[in-house]
């Protein structure tokens, strides 16, 4: 399921079956908040997405999903919709494996957080080659502390989700002359649903606030071996021709 959002009132615009793979959709001036596949939620005109404070659809949905997933007491979940979405996202962090820094984009607009912020807009920077070394795209969270939600002991063992999409846009033509003579067409941005783990993208966990880091797969137990209450994600991209755009991401412990 997509939501199409209104992000200035957190009201739902309108609700759509989530199209296939690589189905472009004119977005102009929207933005979505993806709702988990197996994330079930009704929606009502009562329904709105923010303030995500529990009962918004996206809790609804986040809980749904922690449902069919009994080994698992807690999620934590970021829709990435919001400036305080973006607040918690680590962006002076390294990724510690290898030391590269944080390579990304979130869509400020002008002024501090929580000022500006363009949903939709969260993204992993192609890898960048023109250096040596190469500089992967990098995008990781800040510490989710999960002390509480554990009771202290924290945990071993954890599985992740997160969406991607993708965007397309179109020149903008205003033209006289040549071919492309009496022209006045407008630039035209898509959205399309891509692979949640394409080639060059992968997706670690961390127990221990950043120090080890464990590659985790889409929807796919990990074991830590050791508990931990402070929790980082970090997503690295050594594409070198696309960047990745991060739609949400969820973790289960």
């Amino acid at each position: 399921m997509r939501i199409v959002v209104d992000t200035s009132t957190g009201n739902i615009l309108q609700v759509e079956k989530t199209p296939e793979l690589g189905t472009l959709v004119a977005f102009n001036g929207k933005s979505t908040a993806p709702i988990p596949e197996m994330g079930a939620v009704d929606i009502s005109a009562a329904s709105y997405v923010l303030p995500v404070d529990g009962g918004d659809v996206l809790s609804e949905a986040y809980a749904s999903m922690l449902a069919q997933f009994p080994m698992y007491n807690n999620i934590v979940f970021n829709p990435l919709i919001s400036a305080l979405d973006i607040a918690a996202l680590d962006l002076a962090a390294l990724f510690t494996p290898t030391g590269d820094i944080t390579r990304a984009m979130v869509g400020r607009g002008a002024g501090p957080l929580p000022v500006g912020h363009m949903p939709n807009m969260v993204a992993v920077l192609a890898q960048n080659n023109r250096v040596s070394p190469s500089r992967p795209g990098v995008l990781i969270s800040d510490t989710i502390d999960i002390t509480a939600a554990t009771s202290g002991l924290g945990a071993d063992e954890v599985m992740v989700w997160w969406h991607l999409l993708g965007f397309e846009t179109t020149h903008d033509v205003t033209s006289s002359y040549g071919a492309t003579a009496g022209q006045n067409e407008p630039a035209i941005r898509s959205i399309v649903e891509v692979n949640p783990e394409p080639s060059g993208f992968a997706v670690y966990i961390s127990h221990d606030d950043g120090a080890n880091y464990t590659q985790v797969n889409r929807l796919e137990p990990t074991d830590l071996l050791t508990y931990g209450t402070a929790l980082r994600i970090a997503f690295v991209n050594t594409s070198n021709t696309n960047t990745r755009y991060m739609a949400a991401y969820a973790i289960l412990f």
